[in-house]
């Protein structure tokens, strides 16, 4: 069973990636210290009064990206329990964290530099705009359906005005309920 162990180890990379470009995780990392040695996760738990499941979830990843009080006790015992120094495995513990911070910084950079760019060339668009329609209104133009193009003025009567003179001018005797034009 050991061997098996040691051929799923080595046919791994060591960074859990197929470029092997990262350095392990920690559970990564204690699952090979401990196979290694030749201890079974039921011989740790017995040393370290850890239970099982929780010595899986760390060798499987799960509290990589945990930081509390919880996953560096586990990583500092599990550490001592193997012959390990404690500080160097909970640094590797704490160092993890660095890249992704790295990595979602370097996102945000390139999201600000992504909305400056969008927002200069909405600018430039606008004062593109601007320019077209300046030099349009300066060269003479002038809408065409506002004002027939033979430039005539046409003066229309007051309407309203009209019929109130009708009605003023009418008799009495016909100034009934008002007609409809």
């Amino acid at each position: 069973m050991k061997h098996e162990d040691r051929e799923r180890s080595e046919s791994q990379p060591a960074g859990g990636s197929a470029d092997g470009a990262s350095a392990p995780s920690i559970g990564q990392y204690l699952a090979q210290q401990r196979k290694l040695r030749g201890i079974s996760i039921q011989e740790l738990c017995e040393r370290t009064k850890i239970p099982r499941r929780n010595i899986e979830r760390l060798e499987s990843g799960a509290l990589d990206d945990q930081l509390d009080g919880f996953a560096r006790g586990f990583v500092r015992t599990l550490a001592d329990a193997l012959g390990l120094d404690a500080n160097e495995a909970v640094m590797r513990l704490m160092r993890e964290p660095a890249a992704e911070e790295e990595d979602r910084e370097l996102a945000a950079q390139r999201a600000r530099r992504l909305r400056l760019g969008a927002a200069a060339a909405a600018l430039a668009l606008v004062a593109l705009l601007a320019a077209v329609t300046l030099e349009w209104f300066a060269n003479g133009a002038e809408p065409t359906a506002a004002t027939p193009s033979d430039r005539e003025v046409t003066y229309r009567s007051d309407v309203v005005r009209a019929l109130a003179r009708e009605g003023a001018q009418a008799p009495a005797s016909e100034a009934g309920p008002p007609r409809a034009p």
